[in-house]
């Protein structure tokens, strides 16, 4: 529903550019411009569709964590819980957004503005940069929707939480990235087959297939790290996860 969300808002924001003629004005090769009303718009629909994927990865928490303590969710149940957070979930939006542009404006500067040596010692540091990002705001989402706090007082609670249970020096002891690169190869089976029977086919059954692979990974590492702030917030185990699996997730690094 996120990624359908996001979709939504660039059809719009697309809309919005063929009647403003931005399309027209980028399509003129040497002469092309991006004015400011364009790059107002762009942002708009960046945020907005990011927007779009937080609230509902928010909502997935909430009727994860639901389920967790013996409820039963479904979808609307999910959306109840989170429907009065719009302005946290907004706050949040704009500075992971924001983060998010800078980290990517970063890595284009080391990677075209740099040569050798210094450009691989650039791109390492702006990967680390992103890692550090990444590890401070895990529990960003859970603690917005469990504790019902600001972006600021989530991103200081989301580390403090990493740092209590697992030190300042830590990796993750558990990544999802395997799972993903599982789910698309699985994918990839019937795409490469039907490749050399119909290539239309192929690119459209890609596409689905794909979506659902990776909506669902999604869904799975979103319940995960619900389940896993409660181990690490209040210390409750879950008869759907094994305990040594939560408390594995991160490793203190020697």
């Amino acid at each position: 529903m996120g990624a359908l969300g996001a979709v939504l808002v660039g059809a719009v924001a697309a809309g919005v550019f063929g009647a403003t003629g931005t399309f027209d004005r980028l399509g003129g090769g040497d002469q092309a411009e991006f004015n400011v009303v364009d790059l107002v718009i762009a942002l708009i629909a960046y945020f907005g569709g990011l927007y779009m994927v937080i609230f509902f990865n928010s909502a997935l928490v909430a009727a994860a964590r639901e389920r967790l303590e013996g409820g039963d969710p479904n979808v609307m149940s999910g959306i109840r819980a989170v429907r009065g957070m719009w302005l946290a979930i907004l706050g949040w939006t704009l500075i992971t957004g924001t983060v998010g542009l800078i980290l990517q404006a970063l890595q284009s500067m080391a990677r075209e503005n740099s040569q050798g040596v210094m450009r691989i010692v650039a791109m390492i540091l702006v990967a680390l940069l992103q890692t550090a990002w990444a590890y401070i705001t895990f529990f960003v989402i859970p603690v917005l929707v469990v504790e019902r706090v600001g972006p600021i007082t989530a991103i200081r609670r989301s580390a403090g939480l990493l740092r209590s249970s697992w030190g300042e020096q830590l990796t993750a002891g558990f990544s999802f990235f395997l799972i993903y690169l599982l789910a698309l190869l699985i994918v990839a089976i019937p795409v490469v087959i039907l490749v050399f029977i119909a290539p239309v086919a192929a690119i459209i059954v890609g596409v689905i297939l794909g979506g659902v692979a990776i909506a669902s990974v999604a869904a799975m590492e979103g319940i995960f790290k619900a389940a896993l702030y409660e181990w690490v917030s209040e210390g409750k185990g879950s008869e759907w996860f094994d305990q040594q699996l939560l408390s594995n997730a991160y490793e203190t690094r020697a």
